[in-house]
């Protein structure tokens, strides 16, 4: 029985020093969930902290016309500090404050608009615009052509591949190139998704007068990290053209939304349809 029991612990011991046995799309997920709670956390924290400084003496209030706390000309949240202005020309008088108004809204506790896709938080309203630049629980649309599914990035990899056919998206795996034919006469948008993680991406493809103008995208919160990417083209005639860049995070795939900053153009009368792709994590 000894004999048998150091034998077993020698087989165990000699288990973990090898690789991690893991599936790697375990590890990809559980790594970029790990990522995710780490911002939930800090979202709370944040809520948490606006709330506390709040005191116990409150009451609760109905606000009929969410609107009267928006600034009657840029229309955006009350923020402060708030100067009182003239009604004619609406301009600030002076450095007169209005305490009142800040004192009420510092005060007031408030839900992120993107309550129904998830978030929880509540938080002061003079946080609202903070919170909200930065949440992950903005909505994401689908990249699917015609369909209007709207949720949650969480939601948005599921929905794809339980609502829309298996050929609807390029699968791909991080770090391993694969090819993308184009369309040579139209704009187009061609979905990619990992197979690790399903996260979802989209090579755009504007066509114009000099050839394809083209770059990639993922599918998420500005917040979350971006990916790096690899763009080549190449030539019959043995010529080739790289481009290296980060993607950009979207919510909406539009082309004036992906081709307001980076993209590259790829010329038609050098370069043929095929491109190959690496996205990296």
């Amino acid at each position: 029985m000894k004999k048998s029991s150091q034998a077993s612990e020698a087989s165990n011991k000699g288990k973990g020093k090898g690789k991690s046995t893991a599936p790697r799309s375990t590890t990809t997920r559980s790594r970029k969930r790990k990522h995710v709670e780490e911002q939930e956390e800090e979202q709370v924290a944040d809520a948490v902290v606006a709330s506390s400084t709040q005191g116990s003496n409150s009451f609760t209030a109905l606000i009929s016309d969410k609107d009267v706390l928006d600034c009657p000309i840029c229309f955006d949240p009350w923020t402060i500090p708030i100067y009182q202005k003239c009604p004619t020309c609406s301009l600030q008088m002076g450095s007169i404050r209005v305490r009142a108004l800040e004192k009420v809204l510092e005060s007031m506790k408030v839900p992120c608009s993107h309550a129904k896709h998830g978030c929880n938080a509540t938080f002061s309203y003079t946080s609202k615009c903070a919170h909200e630049s930065n949440c992950i629980f903005v909505p994401c649309h689908c990249p699917h052509t015609d369909c209007d599914f709207v949720s949650s990035f969480y939601d948005l990899p599921l929905h794809f591949i339980s609502e829309h056919d298996s050929s609807a998206a390029v699968r791909f795996s991080y770090d391993e190139p694969f090819t993308v034919t184009l369309q040579s006469e139209e704009d187009e948008a061609i979905v990619l998704q990992e197979e690790a993680d399903d996260t979802l991406f989209v090579l755009h493809n504007f066509v114009f007068n000099l050839g394809k103008a083209v770059n990639v995208c993922c599918i998420q919160p500005d917040s979350l990290p971006k990916y790096g990417f690899q763009i080549l083209a190449k030539s019959s005639m043995g010529s080739s053209l790289e481009w290296k860049s980060l993607t950009k995070n979207i919510q909406r795939s539009t082309v004036d939304t992906t081709f307001s900053s980076e993209f590259l153009v790829v010329p038609s009368d050098y370069f043929g349809d095929d491109l190959e792709i690496c996205i990296r994590m």
